[in-house]
């Protein structure tokens, strides 16, 4: 019998929480959600250069000016490229904003990703590592895409079915990535040792905090559109990002390093979401 290896184990299982996060976001996806966003052409136009244009080149020119392992570098990137965090919506219900436009914008920030991964990634990543955007935008296409639009699909023409599909899916994209940290532990150890001696964990940190304030800045006069662009902005896509780290980079340094990013970003948003809802809560007019 074959014996899997622990780099096997955790591409399986990463391809499994990628599939079910992105198919649970096209479930609970609506097309109003969708009209939504795209009928607010400037904030939309705002939100795109923000996540796909001025994210990554924080992160770039980091790379550039700080002395950094060319794998904890290329993670760093890649994550940076990758939009649409399933996140999102979950952000805007903690800081009690415009969960219609997270959901919204992080679809069109999906489907995009297609082509903007694979471009940014051959014109951002260090000059000695060499990917195929070819294969990479096959990756994203086929872990990503097809499982949010086939989702959306099933609960348009499939409602009571996806009704009930919904609640397990998201189970199993909940319990994989609690089991892929595990397992990115276990298996990657050494490398995740490795970042506290490196300017990775503060880099990623600067980057988030970047993403905070250029997506409120950029988020439209509302208050509900400027936390949701803050906070959707900074919450990269860790779902795309580890997968193609995993199928794409040899380096164990990108995969730990998307993982440490992430955990910072998605941490670093939730408790800013969770200080404007208070703030909201706070100010909320009294009806005694």
């Amino acid at each position: 019998m074959m014996e899997l290896s622990g780099e096997a184990v955790v591409e399986v299982v990463t391809m499994i929480f990628a599939l079910s996060t992105m198919f649970s976001m096209g479930v609970q996806l609506s097309p109003n959600q969708l009209v939504n966003v795209l009928r607010k052409r400037r904030l939309l136009a705002k939100s795109l250069t923000v996540n796909l244009v001025a994210v990554p080149l924080v992160a770039y020119l980091l790379v550039q000016t700080v002395s950094l392992g060319t794998g904890f570098a290329a993670g760093l990137v890649l994550l940076a490229v990758s939009p649409g965090a399933p996140f999102g919506p979950k952000l805007a219900e903690v800081s009690d904003s415009d969960v219609a436009f997270a959901s919204g914008l992080m679809a069109v920030l999906c489907v995009l990703s297609v082509v903007t991964i694979p471009i940014s990634l051959l014109l951002l990543l260090p000059g000695d590592v060499v990917v195929d955007p070819v294969a990479i935008g096959r990756i994203v296409l086929g872990i990503q895409l097809v499982p949010l639009l086939l989702g959306l699909g099933m609960s348009i023409l499939l409602p009571t079915l996806t009704d009930h599909l919904s609640s397990p899916v998201q189970r199993v994209s909940d319990y994989t990535f609690v089991g892929l940290i595990v397992l990115l532990f276990v298996v990657y150890s050494d490398s995740m040792i490795s970042l506290v001696g490196t300017d990775t964990l503060w880099l990623s940190a600067v980057v988030v905090g970047a993403s905070l304030l250029l997506g409120y800045g950029l988020g439209g006069p509302a208050r509900g559109t400027r936390e949701v662009l803050a906070t959707t902005t900074a919450a990269r896509n860790a779902a795309i990002a580890l997968f193609i780290a995993t199928t794409g980079f040899s380096d164990p340094s990108v995969l730990t390093t998307v993982l440490a990013f992430s955990s910072i970003g998605v941490v670093g948003s939730g408790l800013v979401a969770s200080v404007w809802r208070q703030r909201s809560v706070g100010t909320a007019p009294s009806h005694g």
